[in-house]
């Protein structure tokens, strides 16, 4: 039977399970990503002392802002649905040729802001020591030494994300799902050998880091060779196809960008409450980013290069089905989680990070605190990374760096006004998620004018989502308040590990009373797992 032959309601529904079962694959991934990236983290607390750690964790601000600022997220929101679209509709060589160019050209321009940047680190860290910051001049100096060698390691990183991007627009998401674990182990590697408290350990240790991006990319290469050896060194600015996809990618260089400026405009408000506080921050980031990271992303990945596909081949009814199927599942995720998170949220910290006395109580009381505050961001941003996808998508770049902007307006003047109140830190994770809100209205608000394309059945699915919820946290609150987690480490591994097994049945529970098909699906699909082993 040709394709023709199937019926649409069949093939829609097959196009969407293909995309659930490949977003799994890339979810295990990140998974292993993230696991190894809190490991990283464990290291980094164990072998670096304060004023180290926060300058480790600076080191990466400027850096990573000029990655983004150039090419950051346009690799994968541009590049990834102009090759889909390009392979959906049987025009595979003007799909390489472009992106071929497009890539010579940003390479020539990153290799000059490398070389830049390196050269005047010590002047880019000094927008820290303004405002009378409590961040130590020692701090600055050794983050900007450090950055010396991290700025190499953007190109590197830039090369790593296009070989992602090209391998799935092919659809082989297998072949890039371990390459994120694979840098951490190898990041990890490096700092537990280098890492110390000195000069020297830590230039050494960015070096390791350094290393770890070359690693990245060539792994990537050598499993994608017979795609990516297609991709040639061309240099014609000039070109039409060319400036067609940077005038789509420009407002994605930008938007991505947005996210790492807030980042670093939260560093600087955190330099107001000490030292630790940037620490901290970051470890309240990378816990709120499991779920974000894990689900939400990866659903992202899969939908991204599907929607381009269907759009250019004018399927604008697989379009919504897919953006519809991506929010249901990564909201169904991600409330569980954000309510877990927020009210077991010390707990979560002591499990992922306390493993030695130098990660004290106090250290993981701060990050519990600022936890708190990026719980609503787990929902939200969800929201908003999958409409970002959903728009880039479509080739309607400029509204998510509308968006974005948003950001840059609102978290300065949040922070600037809670710092006058008397909640303390909390305050820097609070003005990242009314930022988070405000951008969602905003792309809500857009994308779902467009009648043909706008997603259906989400907000049934949010209610039903709410209360499964809300019923969870109300018996995990009456848990934890005969089961707190004290006593030995493995004592609290044990505890906590508990409480996120009977989250998930009751959660699930739940979910099945109200025949929610979020939940239906994925306990069918584990079934069939477990009946095929």
């Amino acid at each position: 039977m040709s394709e023709q032959q199937v019926p649409i309601k069949e093939r829609r529904k097959t196009g969407i399970s293909s995309a659930k079962v490949a977003a799994v694959i890339v979810m295990a991934g990140l998974f292993l990503s993230k696991a190894s990236g809190f490991l990283r983290d464990i290291v980094v607390s164990h072998r670096f002392d304060e004023t180290y750690r926060d300058a480790f964790t600076l080191a990466f601000t400027i850096p990573d802002l000029f990655y983004n600022l150039i090419i950051g997220g346009a690799i994968y929101s541009s590049i990834a649905p102009y090759m889909s679209g390009s392979l959906a509709v049987n025009e595979e060589k003007r799909g390489v040729r472009t992106i071929s160019i497009f890539v010579s050209v940003v390479a020539v321009v990153m290799i000059i802001v490398c070389i830049l940047g390196t050269i005047f680190s010590e002047p880019l860290y000094q927008i820290y020591a303004m405002n009378n910051s409590k961040i130590g001049a020692e701090t600055l100096k050794l983050a900007s030494a450090a950055s010396k060698m991290l700025f190499p390691q953007i190109f590197f990183m830039m090369l790593a994300a296009l070989s992602m991007a090209i391998l799935n627009s092919y659809r082989r998401f297998n072949q890039t799902a371990l390459a994120p674990f694979i840098y951490n182990v190898v990041s990890i590697a490096a700092i537990y050998f280098l890492a110390g408290n000195s000069t020297r350990s830590l230039m050494f240790t960015t070096g390791g880091i350094l290393f770890a991006s070359v690693f990245y990319f060539l792994y990537q290469y050598f499993v994608g060779f017979d795609k990516l050896k297609q991709f040639r060194f061309i240099f014609q600015p000039r070109d039409k196809e060319f400036r067609r996809l940077l005038k789509r990618a420009l407002p994605i260089m930008f938007s991505t960008s947005v996210v790492q400026i807030n980042v670093i405009i939260l560093n600087y408000f955190a330099g107001d409450f000490g030292d630790g506080i940037i620490y901290a921050l970051r470890n309240a980031s990378t816990v709120w980013q499991i779920p974000y990271g894990i689900f939400t992303v990866g659903i992202g990945t899969i939908m991204t290069p599907n929607i381009a596909a269907s759009y250019e081949a004018k399927r604008y009814s697989d379009t919504s089905n897919y953006l519809s199927s991506s929010l249901k599942s990564a909201l169904f995720i991600a409330f569980p989680c954000a309510g877990f998170i927020a009210l077991m949220s010390n707990d979560v910290v002591k499990a992922v990070y306390q493993w030695s006395s130098k990660y004290t109580d106090t250290n993981a009381q701060n990050a519990g605190i600022l936890l708190i505050g990026f719980c609503i961001a787990i929902v939200t941003h969800s929201v908003v990374y999958l409409y970002n996808h959903a728009f880039n998508a479509i080739g309607h770049t400029k509204i998510p760096f509308g968006a974005g902007c948003i950001g840059l307006v609102s978290t300065p003047i949040v922070c600037s006004l809670l710092r006058y109140t008397n909640i303390g830190f909390i305050s820097l994770t609070i003005a990242y998620s009314v930022t988070s809100i405000l951008q969602m209205i905003v792309l809500v608000l857009v994308y779902n004018r467009k009648n043909d394309i706008r997603p259906h059945g989400v907000w049934g699915s949010i209610l039903k989502s709410c209360l499964c919820m809300v019923i969870m946290c109300g018996l995990i609150a009456v848990i934890d308040h005969f089961l707190p987690g004290h006593g030995s480490k493995a004592t609290q591994l044990v505890i906590i590990a508990c409480k996120g097994i009977a989250a998930v049945v009751i959660y699930f529970g739940v979910a099945l009373v109200m025949k929610m098909e979020e939940a239906t699906y994925w306990i069918s699909w584990i079934k069939r797992k477990f009946k095929r082993g």
